[in-house]
């Protein structure tokens, strides 16, 4: 046998390998398509984004901001409804009250509900609910920690793969009314503040 037929059968092997592999990858991360799409069941995931005071100018002074969800939604015909909660940490957030003083967001929550209309794998949501935030005292704040909570809402696009993983891209909106503060001095304030998050997420459903 010629010295280069072991090594020809060897590429072929190689190569027709690589091409199941590479097939199974396209199957498992294919979109669903006609009639196979489900929404309905539950799912976790996580999230990441930024955070900032500010739009439409979103990239300018934005903090990053990390977490986890869990929902669950189901499928009325091409109409889809559910409800999620998620929790984020925020790092180096701060909302200016006066001089030196200000307070610092850090944990954050929300519980929403999510309705939107499908596409086979695509599906376009809105989502309201209510959200909450831990808000730490900074600089000339002399007034303990505080939980405070308001409304959120916003709307996004998520994309179902056929081996159950979903992506996401989520803009809400959350904004703590009437958050009482006491500044050095025994300074009382009552301020509002809005918080705008773009939000990239990964999920699995089960």
């Amino acid at each position: 046998m010629p010295n280069f037929l072991p090594r020809l059968l060897l590429g072929a092997v190689f190569v027709s390998a690589l091409g199941t592999a590479a097939a199974s990858a396209q199957d498992r991360f294919a979109p669903y398509y006609g009639d196979s799409a489900s929404w309905s069941g539950f799912y976790a995931g996580v999230v990441g984004g930024v955070s900032t005071k500010e739009v439409p100018n979103v990239f300018a002074g934005n903090n990053l901001l990390g977490g986890a969800m869990i929902g669950y939604t189901t499928s009325l015909g091409p109409t889809v409804v559910g409800a999620e909660l998620e929790g984020t940490y925020t790092s180096g957030k701060e909302y200016s009250l006066t001089g030196n003083a200000s307070l610092a967001q850090t944990w954050s929550g929300a519980a929403k509900l999510r309705a939107g209309v499908s596409f086979d794998s695509m599906l376009l949501y809105g989502t309201a609910g209510y959200g909450w935030a831990r808000l730490d005292p900074k600089g000339n704040v002399v007034s303990d920690p505080r939980w405070a909570g308001g409304f959120t809402y916003g709307a996004g696009i998520e994309y179902l793969f056929r081996n159950g993983l979903t992506t996401r891209l989520e803009y809400t909106q959350s904004r703590y009314d009437n958050v009482e503060s006491t500044l050095a001095g025994g300074i009382k304030r009552t301020d509002s503040f809005v918080n705008h998050a773009i939000k990239a997420g990964l999920s699995y459903r089960f």
